[in-house]
């Protein structure tokens, strides 16, 4: 899942991150280990998404990620709307 864009102009690397901290917070009352049983996802993986953190894995990782941030928004979310960009 990561994209690096790297710009022209500067010398800078731009990474994307999935980043679930927006949609995850304290107050969704939701753990790793329940999001784990919903999902079927790996905690380490929802630990980082969480965080903000995670950088790679596979397709059906970012649907099933979407789709968790969605049910955490109380909305439909795209793609776009779970990453964040990040200087390297």
């Amino acid at each position: 899942m990561r994209y690096e864009n790297h710009l022209s102009e500067t010398s800078q690397t731009s990474s994307k991150y999935v980043d679930l901290s927006p949609y995850w917070t304290d107050d969704k009352n939701m753990s790793i280990q329940k999001a784990n049983e919903k999902t079927g996802l790996d905690k380490r993986t929802l630990s980082a998404a969480k965080k903000g953190h995670l950088d790679r894995g596979h397709f059906e990782t970012l649907f099933k990620l979407k789709e968790l941030a969605s049910e955490l928004a109380g909305k439909p979310l795209n793609l776009e709307e779970i990453f964040t960009d990040k200087d390297n």
